[in-house]
Order: structure tokens, then sequence, then C-alpha cells
């Protein structure tokens, strides 16, 4: 299902990511270039004669989700982001995030040495980028032993992982616990209590 707009979006362009504003952007949201860079690149586009820009977060099949102060959505067709620590072994452990930016909220907490909420071992990363793509998720999950959730503390984040657990059972830790006090892993590292 393609996002609202796509097809509207004319010549569009990958590149590294460094514009001055987008790089603004992560970092208030407390993200580092150097995480941002490792991670994400930047989309141009046109849209009505007009022309934008915004990160970009690669998914499985070559799509992006978008992202800017202004916009969120993807540029050809949503599905799941799966990150290996290693990109010819899988790992016992994965981590799941709803969003983009959990993801990169998490490898700052990491490189922090964050224990109380990051795990100390070589894990694998999937992003769900839309709840919708459970499904997809549910697939790619089963080759894992440990399944830790670092989704957001609101229904759908709930309800997200009863499924998973509701398949795989014991194998899955529910980590949102550790930012109870916080919608998200994002508001977490920002010190952005609800």
């Amino acid at each position: 299902r393609p996002c609202p707009i796509e097809e509207e979006m004319e010549n569009v362009e990958v590149r590294e990511l460094s514009h001055h504003a987008l790089l603004s952007y992560l970092r208030s949201r407390y993200i580092s270039e150097n995480i941002g860079r490792l991670y994400c690149t930047e989309i141009h586009y046109e849209l009505r004669k007009r022309h934008y820009f915004a990160i970009a977060f690669e998914n499985k099949t070559g799509g992006y989700e978008v992202r800017n102060p202004y916009y969120k959505g993807c540029i050809k067709g949503k599905d799941i982001s799966v990150i290996r620590y290693n990109k010819d072994t899988i790992q016992n452990h994965v981590c799941v995030f709803e969003g983009f930016m959990d993801f990169l909220s998490y490898q700052e907490l990491h490189r922090k040495g964050n224990y109380h909420v990051c795990i100390d071992s070589p894990t694998d990363f999937l992003v769900m980028n839309s709840v919708s793509n459970l499904k997809k998720c549910l697939v790619e999950l089963e080759r894992y032993t440990a399944i830790h959730c670092y989704l957001d503390n609101d229904l759908a984040g709930r309800k997200t992982v009863e499924t998973i657990a509701g398949l795989y059972g014991k194998k899955v830790i529910d980590h949102s616990e550790s930012y109870y006090n916080y919608k998200d892993l994002n508001d977490y590292l920002r010190g952005k209590r609800r």
C-alpha cells in the first residue's frame, strides 16, 4: 500500500545525510550526527513543483520511511527494516521497535552504556515502521531465541507486545517497564516525562 501523495513525488534523490536542518532536527531528538549518518540517508523530492527534503530510513524492500519536523511518511511502500549485527549470521537476540526514532534512541542509549534499558549482548534489530506491519515481523522473529520489545507505552504498543508474546511466549521480554514514565524510548532519551 503506497503512502498518500507518494505517487505525486517527482525527482526523488537519495544522498548522504548532511543537511544542517535535518541534523539539527535529529539533535532536537537527542540523536547524534554519527548515529544518524550511520543508519539514515537524506532524500530530496519535488511535490506539486515544490522542493522538499527529509531523513530517510531504508526498509527491507528498498522503500524508505521519511521524516522531517513537518512530515512523516514513506516512499516506495511500507515494510519492516531489519538491521543485522553481522550480515552473515543471525544473533540469538533481536530488539523490536515501532519506529526508527526509537531504534536510533536505543543506539544512543547503548552508546552511553545505559544497560538499565539496553541489553549487553550482540543483537539484531527489527523496526516495524508501523504496527500494521506486525504480520511481517512475526515471520522474521521466528529465528530468534530472545525477543526484546521496546514498544510505545500506549494501547497499540501493549497490544503488539501481547500479540508477539501470544505467539512466542517466554522468548519475549517487554522492556517498556524500564521507561514506564515515558511515552516511548525517544522521550526517555530526552527525559521528557508524560
